[in-house]
């Protein structure tokens, strides 16, 4: 019954014209407002990068050298001849969005060895694709 009521009350509600107005525009208002809510945060969202750019590149390039050097230093250690490993990875330019690797320099234990270095100096090469120029290894 208490449905039935409901509904006869939504129907009369409908049949109004000045309360079919308002509802019309009251959605049209919770859109409005909806969609510029969106605007304002990602205005919002888009400055706070803009702003941190700069410092997240240079942390972004500190991290990824600083995983280069723990990845250089696991698979060099690997090596036949070679005992403790100490690894330095530089990068070109920091201010691009993608920092690209310089060289790197190789300090460990059998880089005194000439067959040892040859295979150090291939296998930081191969997996930095940086030309055996570009790579140091001493000991």
């Amino acid at each position: 019954m208490k449905k039935l009521k409901d509904i006869k009350s939504i129907s009369a509600l409908l049949n109004n014209e000045k309360a079919v107005k308002l509802i019309v525009a009251v959605g049209f208002a919770v859109i409005a407002l909806i969609l510029l809510s969106d605007l304002f945060s990602w205005s919002e969202k888009y400055d706070k990068h803009e702003k941190s750019t700069e410092s997240a590149l240079t942390l972004d390039a500190a991290s990824y050298t600083e995983q280069l050097e723990i990845q250089l230093c696991d698979i060099i250690s690997q090596i036949r001849g070679v005992g403790r490993v100490k690894v330095m990875v530089t990068l070109e330019n920091l201010d691009e969005t993608v920092p690209r690797v310089r060289g790197a320099a190789v300090v460990c234990e059998g880089g005194d060895d000439i067959f040892i270095k040859q295979k150090v100096v291939e296998t930081v090469s191969k997996v930095l694709g940086i030309s055996t120029a570009r790579v140091s290894v001493t000991y």
